[in-house]
């Protein structure tokens, strides 16, 4: 472990985020807890000797959807608060790295058959207290509901962890449970068990074979959440296609064929 004067680097760290557009920073330690990381997908996976899992919060509205093209890519996310995201993740490690500490910016698959990422980035968000599990098994911020995007780097810096928020956005709301077309949002279960991923991914590959769109995306869930509104506007370049995009009866026949057509 590199010592160092860890206040003043954990400062600096929130400092350099911040410049940068995140409106919260967190650290976790991977000692204290991911509990619930699935076999191969915990920081300790990522980095041996990590101390630090430090998580930072984008605040992008309902321009989640928002889209850049790239010329020539064929795979991938090309989201533009996705791109931003990873940017800045690796900015901090290099950041991080000019001070002599090791740092990686977790990417990709660990099973990319089961849609499982290499860390999950919803629950080092937990884990540092950025925001809570809602019912519909997204990350919920007191600031801006789940209309955020996080970013994770881990590292052999020693920083000091962040306690999680007492926080229950969920505790009387049935939103997500009545919108959701799916139904994949189960009402009589606590998050993060409440949402079933299965149905869910299930469904959204479903509505990519019928639209022929390989990026068509629902967001029923992440459109109604009633916590965190706001009127400021993320960014502003062309939405990729989903179902909230759609007129009222073209929606409602999408979800239908979808849901019922095929088992």
């Amino acid at each position: 472990m590199i010592k160092s004067n860890m206040p003043n680097l954990k400062n600096e760290i929130m400092q350099f985020l911040t410049d940068r557009g995140a409106f919260k920073v967190r650290v976790a330690s991977p000692s204290k807890g991911f509990e619930k990381a699935i076999e191969g997908c915990h920081p300790l996976d990522v980095m041996k000797d990590a101390n630090s899992v430090i998580v930072f919060a984008i605040y992008i509205g309902l321009d989640y959807y928002r889209t850049v093209k790239i010329e020539g890519k064929k795979k991938g996310d090309d989201r533009i608060g996705h791109i931003f995201r990873d940017w800045l993740a690796y900015e901090l490690a290099e950041f991080l790295k000019a001070r002599g500490f090791r740092a990686s910016a977790p990417s990709g698959f660990f099973d990319e058959g089961r849609k499982i990422a290499r860390l999950s980035f919803k629950l080092a968000a937990y884990e540092a207290g950025i925001g809570v599990y809602g019912k519909p098994g997204i990350i919920v911020t007191p600031e801006y509901g789940p209309r955020v995007n996080i970013g994770v780097v881990v590292s052999n810096a020693d920083l000091e962890p962040d306690k999680k928020p007492d926080f229950n956005p969920c505790k009387a709301c049935k939103v997500c449970f009545k919108v959701c077309p799916a139904k994949a949002v189960r009402e009589v279960l606590n998050p993060p068990v409440s949402h079933n991923r299965e149905v869910c991914l299930a469904f959204i590959d479903r509505l990519r074979e019928e639209t022929g769109d390989v990026k068509f995306l629902c967001g029923y869930c992440y459109d109604r959440c009633p916590v965190g509104r706001t009127r400021k506007r993320g960014y502003l370049i062309s939405r990729q296609r989903r179902i909230m995009n759609l007129r009222r009866s073209q929606r409602e026949r999408l979800i239908q064929k979808t849901c019922f057509q095929k088992a």
